[in-house]
C-alpha cells in the first residue's frame, strides 16, 4: 500500500518482487499510475512551508520519537529480530550476511545514540553572518516543507533511517 496524508491506500495496479534466492513470488508493492498521483501531489502541497515535524512547534513529538527510537535500538538487540531484518534486507538486495549485518549495525547504533533527549539537537541551528549589521541566515537541522527520500537500492535500511 502507499502512505499518502498519513493514510495507508491501495493502487490498482500490483507488480510482484521475486525472490532471488528461489526465483519465486516473495512480495507484491504497489505500482502506481501517473492517473492516481493527484493525492501525493495534494498532500505535498498542504504541507506547511514549516514543515510537520517542526520542533518548535511541535515539541512532544520530539520526545516521542526519542522514545521510538530507544525501544527501536532494545528491539534490535534480540538477535532473532536483527537477524530478521539481516534477511529481508539480503532479500532484496545482492548482500552477502557480513555487508547486511554491517548496515543493520549501524543502523541500530543510529537508533542507540538518537534516543532520549538526543532528538532534541535537531533543533540545533547554524548561523552565518550577513552583509548588513544584524543580518544572518539560520540552517536548521529538520526538514522544511514537503520532503521525499529516493535511497539507493543497496541500502535500503540505512539511507533512510539515517
Amino acid at each position: 500500500m502507499n502512505l499518502v496524508a498519513g493514510e495507508w491506500v491501495g493502487t490498482e495496479k500490483y507488480g510482484t518482487m521475486v525472490d532471488p534466492l528461489t526465483g519465486k513470488p516473495m512480495m507484491s508493492y504497489p505500482d502506481t499510475q501517473m492517473h492516481e498521483i493527484d493525492p501525493f501531489v495534494q498532500s505535498l502541497l498542504n504541507t506547511p512551508k514549516t514543515g510537520l515535524h517542526n520542533p518548535f512547534k511541535n515539541k512532544e513529538r520530539y520526545l516521542m520519537l526519542g522514545e521510538v527510537s530507544r525501544k527501536l535500538a532494545e528491539v534490535m538487540r534480540d538477535p532473532e529480530v536483527f537477524e530478521f531484518f539481516v534477511q529481508c534486507t539480503m532479500r532484496s538486495i545482492p548482500k552477502s550476511h557480513g555487508q547486511t549485518t554491517g548496515e543493520i549495525s549501524v543502523t541500530r547504533a543510529f537508533f542507540d545514540n538518537f534516543s532520549g533527549d538526543q532528538v532534541r539537537f535537531l533543533c540545533e541551528a547554524k548561523q552565518t553572518p550577513g552583509d548588513h549589521t544584524g543580518q544572518f541566515a539560520t540552517g536548521y537541522r529538520f526538514p522544511f516543507g514537503a520532503v521525499g527520500v529516493i535511497t539507493p537500492f543497496n541500502f535500503p535500511l540505512e539511507i533512510p533511517v539515517l
